[in-house]
């Protein structure tokens, strides 16, 4: 077998190794977080440092970084589809590139478990490649609010559209127990709720808090729960799973509560705003991207 896995790297024209090093060229990979729950974005970065005494070029072939996964027993997790990778860059020679990719829409790794996850670089000047000491990482399950149940909302009509049947979602609010403490996780889903569209942690949440959800007339889901003895967080997320607004609330001479209006929208009443770092003002922000993007230091 090791006999094979040779002669086929020397088929297409590179060496794997299985140090992460070659030629004064090193790479290490290093996860954003290494508690997940299923479906929510898994951000890797890849650090390439070049201490070779020349320019090294990547980016430009499809397959010049290539990802592999593996779950319980070791065993292969199943590709979900290609990952975009391309976009040429170059390291001078003390220089240090961080590129940032997100794994979850282009492998199977959903069921709850311990995981591993290596990557290899090929440097196509030097026919060489490196191959990246492996980093694990564990999906978790979630708990669903006993307090709230599913929202199935419909997709409002785009600008010019004719009246026909709504796509229909559902919304899934979950707690999480994590290393780190307790989160409160939003999900979206397709109307069978088989299908996971987006996943994505809203904030740490105390284990006494008991959120409240409402949904306004454009089907957007607001939601406020505590983060603290007298602190709130109130976030607002279209029906497209992304983030539209996010305060940050206390707890006064009353408590903050969401409270409906007549013309359907969803407001905050009670307590008091405070204005924090964290807070998100009105504009699309959501889950990160799984094109990847590219930071590039000096090698310390």
């Amino acid at each position: 077998m090791k006999r094979i896995a040779v002669l086929w790297a020397f088929a297409f024209g590179f060496l794997p190794l299985a140090q992460a090093q070659v030629n004064g060229v090193t790479a290490e990979l290093s996860l954003a977080q290494k508690e997940l729950l299923a479906g929510e974005d898994m951000e890797v970065t890849v650090r390439i440092a070049n201490r070779s005494g020349q320019d090294i070029f990547l980016g430009k072939e499809k397959d010049w970084i290539t990802f592999a996964m593996t779950g319980e027993k070791n065993a292969a997790v199943a590709p979900l589809g290609e990952m975009p990778v391309t976009g040429e860059f170059s390291l001078h020679s003390a220089q240090a590139g961080k590129p940032k990719f997100n794994l979850t829409p282009y492998f199977n790794f959903r069921n709850p478990g311990i995981y591993t996850v290596s990557a290899t670089i090929k440097i196509a000047q030097w026919n060489r490649a490196i191959t990246c000491k492996p980093v694990a990482f564990n999906i978790v399950n979630g708990i669903r609010l006993a307090n709230i149940p599913d929202l199935q909302v419909g997709l409002p009509l785009p600008a010019g559209a004719t009246n026909t049947a709504p796509e229909v979602r559902k919304y899934f609010l979950q707690k999480v127990s994590l290393a780190s403490g307790m989160k409160l996780y939003f999900q979206l889903t397709d109307e069978t709720g088989s299908r996971t569209l987006r996943t994505f942690p809203i904030g740490q949440m105390t284990s006494f808090s008991e959120p409240e959800a409402q949904i306004d007339r454009f089907s957007n889901l607001h939601v406020l729960h505590q983060t603290g003895a007298r602190s709130f967080n109130y976030c607002v997320i279209n029906p497209l799973g992304q983030i539209l607004d996010r305060q940050t609330w206390e707890y006064t001479d009353s408590r903050p509560v969401l409270r409906g209006d007549a013309e359907g929208g969803i407001v905050v009443g009670g307590g008091a705003r405070k204005f924090s770092a964290s807070d998100l003002p009105p504009g699309i922000q959501g889950p990160g991207s799984s094109v990847p993007s590219i930071d590039i230091n000096l090698v310390p």
